[in-house]
């Protein structure tokens, strides 16, 4: 296998080439993930979430939202990180949202053990972290490579409609004075059309932001100073010395 070109020694005018060649995705590639992720969010929108008692009695998911770089379409070659957002009916406040969080994501947890299709994927490493916002992380293996692929699930309070939100929604948000990040899923679906339906010009961009990013976590000679690195992450702080996850960088 060709060893990829240092991107510092790229002139600019052989950036689009080396984008192409290094840094952008197969189609066969990320239809594979994209197929085997397909399978959990047929879990979510399928499957009985209901309890006879407690926040989730009446549980109905609105909406799967795929974000981060394989939602809006800066995804990097050999990412196998994905996001999703689920906006569930249970939640009807920000207040609500940060009361049960918790809760649904056991609830969530504790279904995916029971879904045949998830366990035929290697369903593993299923737990809820203790990052801002919590989330279910666990990983799966595509059908055709056995290629390991780490899935994260966030529920949120889908404060958005189908329009423009309303200078309501930012009062409501301010009241509800969460701990920063604890609300930033519910404004998810604004972050990905954001990037999703710019030119590839801009998308280029920003993989080639996040190669560098991914490079300068690890300095070493020439390398960029990973302090400097570190601005560019979004509200999470990784250990020193330890790279974020695609999943944690702004785009």
């Amino acid at each position: 296998m060709a060893v990829a070109q240092e991107l510092y020694g790229v002139p600019a005018s052989k950036l689009d080439s080396f984008v192409a060649q290094w840094l952008q995705p197969t189609r066969e590639w990320k239809e594979e993930v994209l197929e085997t992720v397909q399978t959990v969010e047929q879990f979510l929108r399928q499957e009985n979430f209901r309890e006879d008692r407690g926040p989730a009695r009446d549980v109905r998911v609105l909406k799967v939202l795929k974000v981060g770089c394989f939602g809006n379409g800066t995804v990097l070659r050999s990412t196998t990180d994905v996001e999703l957002v689920v906006f569930l009916s249970c939640f009807h406040s920000f207040q609500e949202e940060a009361k049960h969080h918790q809760a649904v994501l056991r609830l969530i947890q504790k279904r995916m053990y029971y879904c045949q299709d998830l366990m035929d994927l290697g369903l593993s490493n299923l737990s809820v972290t203790d990052r801002v916002p919590s989330s279910l992380i666990f990983t799966i293996q595509t059908r055709e490579t056995w290629e390991t692929i780490t899935v994260t699930v966030v529920p949120a309070y889908r404060a958005l409609g189908p329009s423009c939100p309303s200078s309501e929604v930012y009062a409501n948000l301010i009241e509800a004075n969460g701990y920063p990040g604890n609300f930033s899923p519910s404004f998810s679906e604004l972050q990905r059309n954001f990037v999703k339906h710019r030119p590839t010009k801009l998308k280029s961009l920003l993989r080639l932001v996040k190669h560098w990013y991914q490079q300068a976590c690890h300095p070493g000679p020439s390398r960029p100073d990973q302090q400097c690195s570190r601005r560019l992450q979004m509200g999470h702080s990784g250990s020193a010395g330890q790279p974020v996850s695609e999943t944690g960088l702004l785009l």
